[in-house]
């Protein structure tokens, strides 16, 4: 797995403005224009939602990142249910329409997704074999499958935000074999966590009534968009207590909940050095910390490891400066 180049981040940044301007911004402006020329502009923005934003997606993303053109698919699907939800009633029946022209191309998309299920179960079965860890084996049977894009990528870290988010009652499976540590307790996240959550829902409710006065649509959109973020923060913390850091004497996994991981033997453990002070260094380290920058543990390498994160990204370090509660037991255990 290679690191996401600036490229990449270029590219997605990119089409991410180019959504929220076609998309939102084109709202601002229906609800802004004068009546009678409403229906005009909503066309526009119709040919904008279904054309403009799919072929620029293809510019953008699929030609310069080589991603599979199948994602168009996707793409076009939601640019339709979009349009079809935010557009005034007149418009709804010229989607309709453009849905029974790609309805075809969709199916055969899909046929073809079903017939690598088979695969995708092998694939997976084999990498939680060498180590059970469901989130990053789904991710690297995904990508053995279907190909390593960052659209797959992307769409793997969904479902890995999914299940810690919306199912976060359920239980992580423990391994007997290994020895577990807990990242989240020393630095005091959860309460840190409590009072950031409590401070979003009061913003997402203050603001939606204050949309409601302008336009129930957007109000309702901003809504939808606030609650997915309010999923991801709830998935961060379920993830932070669940998956902790594991060590079997011969191997270690170093991790921070969803965020990154990290698996090396313990051979390849040069130094364990537990940090009291901020930490500072002119020689390149991963940031992993609860808190990204602050950390009480650091750990070298005698040669570099490979540190994968949630959405991809994928980068050799030598250190790594992380969080680990009870260090002086931890850093025992492990020398």
């Amino acid at each position: 797995m290679t690191a996401i180049s600036p490229r990449l981040n270029r590219n997605v940044v990119s089409m991410i403005l180019i959504a929220f301007a076609i998309f939102f911004g084109g709202l601002m402006i229906l609800h802004a224009v004068p009546l009678a020329v409403k229906d005009k502009v909503a066309n526009g923005l119709l040919a904008d939602f279904v054309l403009t934003f799919p072929v620029l997606f293809y510019f953008v993303i699929v030609r310069p990142l080589k991603v599979s053109a199948k994602s168009l698919f996707l793409v076009f699907s939601i640019c339709c249910g979009l349009a079809y939800l935010l557009l005034p009633q007149q418009q709804r029946g010229y989607i309709l329409q453009i849905r029974k022209l790609s309805v075809l191309a969709e199916l055969f998309v899909i046929g073809y997704a079903i017939s690598q299920i088979k695969k995708l179960r092998a694939a997976y079965k084999l990498h939680q074999k060498q180590f059970a860890d469901p989130i990053y084996n789904l991710r690297l049977s995904m990508a053995d499958v279907l190909g390593k894009s960052p659209a797959i990528k992307l769409l793997a870290a969904e479902v890995a935000i999914i299940r810690y988010g919306l199912l976060f009652w359920k239980k992580e499976k423990t391994d007997p074999q290994y020895q577990s540590f807990s990242t989240h307790k020393d630095c005091g996240y959860v309460a840190m966590w409590s009072v950031l959550l409590a401070v979003v829902l009061i913003e997402i409710v203050a603001v939606h009534f204050l949309l409601l006065k302008w336009s129930h649509t957007a109000a309702v959109t901003l809504t939808i968009f606030s609650l997915y973020g309010t999923v991801i923060f709830i998935a961060d913390l379920s993830a932070m207590l669940k998956r902790r850091v594991l060590t079997n004497g011969e191997t270690i996994i170093l991790r921070t909940g969803l965020r990154w991981r990290a698996i090396t033997g313990l051979a390849n453990i040069q130094s364990l050095q537990k940090i009291t002070n901020d930490y500072t260094s002119d020689q390149p380290y991963f940031k992993g910390g609860v808190l990204k920058t602050s950390g009480n543990l650091l750990v070298t390498f005698k040669h570099p490891v490979k540190v994968d994160k949630l959405y991809g990204a994928s980068k050799q370090y030598s250190s790594i400066l992380m969080q680990v509660d009870d260090v002086d037991v931890f850093i025992a255990c492990i020398s």
